[in-house]
């Protein structure tokens, strides 16, 4: 990533009779405030010789404990089952219409070659991205280019392909050789550079590791402080650093709303948020949360015994929304003893078990404890004002929190930021249930974003008696 080595990828294919397996692993270092993370996933598939996918399976090693995730497709149906600490989810899904993995997607691409101007669109099942449908993949075919790799001059067909899916669009550019193989592939990180995966012999993928920073290289200088403690209000006015960049849209949440201007920025504003009912007892009427924001999964096991002992725990008995939510977020503040940069995206029940971590592990058990409240929530990922972080003053850097549902509303509450009232000093880039599989949710629309944007604080209104 940026020239420094972060890791290495294996991948595989092989054939046995009339099907066809394939097999990848992938080790990643990063590097966040000196702290290193490692991230470990493996992927496999069956497929049948004419690329229609039977079953595949992953392993995801992103803090300290290893998540499994194993699927079967059949009568138009794939089913899921997703496993941590010896307790298991299935999910059951319509499977896409013609939707290809591994194998199938490599068996197009020969089938329609490599001629300078091919174009094509394909659909591709991904379960990392998105386990309930499919993701669009639009192919097109360049010319030959040169390149030098490891020290030699080379040669490849320049292919890319772009993914589209409600979460985002990513783009790959791969060159492959004569065989349809990459020899090179390369994804744009808007604001953050590229990553890049080369292919080498094994000696050379596996030697040292240089860990790329990602945390204080993405922060967003501010051009003004705030004072969080009596700041009410605060207009953003977020513009891309580049004219190429998409700053898309922001989730709307009853402290946050945005507008884009005339000149393609957008204009966030962020308010503090009452915790007293605007109509006490509406919380009953209106439209209630989708059932996801309720409901386990992966990264939120609701049947999770050990979750559910200090749920009990946390929220000391209390039914009023506001109360209740306070209650769960002074638990998990208190809970996380070690509080560390070095574990990846821990589940919930990684959590409640080893408590330990950093805004996204306090992120996913608060929202974990709601729902186990019966209080619907989600995270948040975007950036949060930090007065000062190492030698740097007045930045934006990443962050997640959790959402509540309340009063027909989604309210913000920080457990790592011990923050229940929150100051009106976080931006949300996008919000998740985790429904779909944890990471890949939030990754595009943080990625697209965090990196690639200027922040202006344009106005503050303050609270001469802050709660």
């Amino acid at each position: 990533m940026n020239d420094a080595k972060i890791g290495y990828s294996h991948s595989t294919m092989s054939r046995d009779g009339d099907l066809i397996h394939t097999a990848m692993t992938m080790t990643l270092q990063l590097d966040r405030v000196g702290q290193a993370v490692r991230i470990g996933l493996s992927q496999t598939t069956t497929e049948t010789l004419g690329g229609i996918p039977l079953k595949f399976g992953s392993k995801q090693d992103m803090a300290m404990m290893t998540a499994t995730t194993e699927g079967k497709i059949s009568d138009g149906k794939v089913v899921i089952i997703q496993s941590q600490f010896g307790m298991d989810q299935e999910l059951s899904f319509d499977f896409p219409k013609g939707a290809l993995m591994s194998w199938g997607l490599f068996r197009e691409s020969m089938l329609r070659g490599f001629d300078a101007g091919t174009e094509y669109e394909l659909k591709l099942y991904e379960p990392a991205i998105r386990m309930d449908d499919a993701i669009t993949a639009s192919t097109s075919v360049g010319e030959i280019e040169a390149f030098e790799q490891f020290g030699k001059k080379m040669k490849g067909r320049r292919v890319d392909v772009v993914l589209e899916s409600p979460l985002g669009t990513m783009e790959m550019i791969s060159w492959v050789d004569d065989g349809g193989l990459p020899v090179r592939s390369r994804v744009p990180m808007p604001g953050l550079g590229h990553l890049e995966i080369l292919a080498t012999d094994q000696k050379t993928a596996l030697a040292d590791f240089l860990p790329a920073e990602m945390f204080v290289t993405t922060m967003v200088q501010a051009n003004r402080a705030i004072d969080k403690r009596s700041a009410d209000r605060v207009r953003y006015r977020i513009r891309a650093k580049d004219a190429e960049v998409e700053i898309g849209e922001f989730p709307s949440s009853a402290g946050q709303s945005a507008t884009t201007t005339a000149d393609g920025s957008v204009d966030v504003v962020v308010t503090r948020i009452s915790h007293k009912p605007t109509n006490p007892g509406s919380e009953k009427k209106g439209t209630p949360a989708p059932a996801e924001y309720l409901d386990g999964n992966l990264m939120i096991n609701i049947a999770d015994p050990q979750l559910a002992a200090i749920a009990k725990e946390a929220s000391r008995g209390e039914t009023e929304p506001f109360a209740l939510g306070d209650n769960l977020r002074r638990f998990v503040t208190a809970y996380i003893k070690n509080v560390n940069l070095n574990v990846g995206f821990a589940t919930a029940s990684e959590v409640c078990r080893n408590r330990e971590g950093d805004c996204s592990e306090h992120g996913v058990l608060l929202a974990a404890l709601g729902r186990l409240c019966k209080l619907p929530s989600r995270v948040a990922v975007g950036v949060v004002y930090l007065p000062s972080y190492g030698e740097k003053t007045n930045v934006f850097g990443y962050h997640m929190w959790t959402q509540f549902f309340i009063d027909n509303r989604w309210i913000d509450f920080d457990a790592a930021l011990r923050e229940t009232q929150c100051s009106p000093t976080r931006i949300a880039f996008a919000t998740s249930s985790l429904k779909h599989n944890g990471l890949a949710d939030l990754s595009l629309p943080l990625i697209s974003k965090i990196g690639s944007i200027d922040i202006e604080i344009v106005e503050v209104s303050e609270d001469d008696t802050p709660e």
